[in-house]
């Protein structure tokens, strides 16, 4: 039948016209075939002189507390200009699953650049762009293998070291990339020696303070792999080290609790038991303080003070329950093993990047990073930790010469002392202040009220 034959041949015309429409349309629509620029389709040394852009070696806030970094570029998948990654859906991304956990699972890209912000003058600010395409991909580039980001961080202190720029790069294809950068704006006041300048050669390791002579790589261009969040590296960061510090804080103050019951003779199994309740309502308190601080947009972080404050609303009603020894001599044991245990617990938080200290050129920071921005910062967590230790030993000591007991006024004291200690040792850090503008100063004159109070008792015996 020449008609059926005819009509199938028109339909068979038709599909294959449709498809060959439909493939130009991609084509003209694909962000590879329009020309993107040349460090983003083929990457090489846009740094200028003696500029460094290398592979992050290791983002919570800028370096300035009243206007904190931000990102002003976009990653590909969100601007969708010609030559980026539009369109990409995240690599690793499960399909279901809570939003933490997929992003948590999903491969990202992390590259530092790195610059020289010189020794003098006013804070200043600098925009990073950062290119990139992946390695493997041969001809035009598909959604999701090329990139363009830009970050823009203020408040760069002169004299604070070298400055690292870390960038995390989402929503691309995994696999291996090649990387440039190089620096789009700057701001740097009205005086033209405050100008900012790139910088990072070799030598430039040296500038680092002690202890942390974090090395500086001098090339131009980065090859950087694409991998989970908790394993890509930030330069001055040691993953897990905040939990594996944490724990062995909790795990060594749970030990010197139970030493000092047994040399005490007192009964140690239904106080511990008590005590590790305890910790369980300290690390979800900590947990709920950080959601309510941060008003429920972040959930990755445990504020010290939700902490704290579990530990001593489970601690204070095993009081009212009965511990199964009296009541003094569980208040001072647990006083000197919770606050030993914070002081092994708290450098985690400067090597994990979190509660960072402000930028500064004075000689007593330490470099170190929040995980976006690496530069020389004044060592808030390290400073808490060691008012946490000398408190402790000095109520352990008291305890050791005067029994249980009668020390119970001394670990009431200790914390009291830690917290006042905090109050002015949260001035240094880098986050905004608190969503109550008196709130440092009303519990800095409880803490004080409470610690006479206890010398009192103390002194009285």
């Amino acid at each position: 039948m020449p008609r059926t034959k005819n009509s199938k041949n028109k339909r068979r015309a038709s599909a294959a016209a449709r498809t060959a429409q439909a493939r130009r349309a991609h084509t003209a629509r694909a962000p590879g075939s329009d020309p993107a620029p040349a460090s983003s389709a083929q990457p090489g040394p846009a740094l200028g002189p003696g500029a460094t852009l290398a592979p992050a070696q290791g983002g919570m806030a800028g370096l300035a507390p009243s206007r904190p970094a931000r990102s002003r570029g976009k990653t590909a998948a969100a601007q969708a200009p010609a030559g980026t990654a539009a369109g990409a859906p995240p690599a690793t991304t499960p399909d279901s699953g809570p939003a933490w956990a997929a992003k948590a699972l999903a491969e990202l890209l992390t590259v530092t650049y790195w610059l020289d912000p010189g020794e003098d003058g006013d804070p200043l600010s600098a925009t990073v762009r950062f290119t990139g395409r992946r390695a493997e991909v041969t001809g035009k580039p598909q959604p999701g293998d090329t990139f363009s980001q830009e970050e823009t961080v203020e408040g760069i202190v002169p004299g604070s070291g070298p400055v690292a720029i870390t960038a995390e790069v989402r929503d691309i294809n995994p696999g291996q990339w090649t990387v440039t950068a190089r620096l789009v704006s700057r701001a740097d006041g009205c005086t033209p020696r405050h100008r900012l300048t790139p910088g990072g050669s070799p030598d430039g390791a040296r500038r680092v303070p002690w202890p942390r002579r974090v090395p500086i790589p001098a090339d131009s261009r980065a090859d950087v792999r694409t991998a989970p969040l908790m394993f890509t590296k930030v330069p001055g960061v040691i993953r897990y080290a905040f939990v594996s510090l944490v724990t062995l804080g909790v795990l060594a103050g749970l030990s010197l609790e139970a030493l000092l019951l047994a040399t005490g003779h007192h009964p140690v199994l239904r106080p511990m038991l008590f005590s590790v309740a305890a910790v369980l309502a300290g690390v979800a308190g900590g947990k709920a303080w950080y959601i309510a601080v941060n008003r429920g947009r972040k959930f990755d972080g445990w504020c010290i003070q939700g902490f704290i404050t579990g530990v001593a609303a489970v601690v204070a009603a095993a009081l009212l329950a009965g511990t199964g020894i009296p009541a003094g001599a569980y208040l001072g044991a647990v006083g000197p093993a919770l606050l030993i245990g914070i002081a092994i617990g708290r450098p985690g938080c400067f090597w994990a990047g979190c509660c960072t200290g402000q930028p500064t050129a004075a000689r007593r920071g330490i470099w170190s990073s929040d995980r976006r921005v690496g530069c020389r910062r004044e060592p808030a967590q390290l400073l808490e930790a060691l008012a946490a230790l000398v408190i402790g030993v000095a109520v352990l000591a008291v305890v050791l010469l005067t029994g249980l007991q009668r020390a119970a006024p001394a670990s009431v004291a200790g914390l009291a002392a830690y917290t006042l200690s905090r109050q002015f040792i949260l001035g240094l850090r880098s986050e905004p202040p608190l969503r109550w503008r008196y709130g440092r100063q009303v519990t800095a004159v409880a803490a004080a009220a409470t610690l006479i109070a206890s010398l009192v008792l103390l002194a009285r015996g």
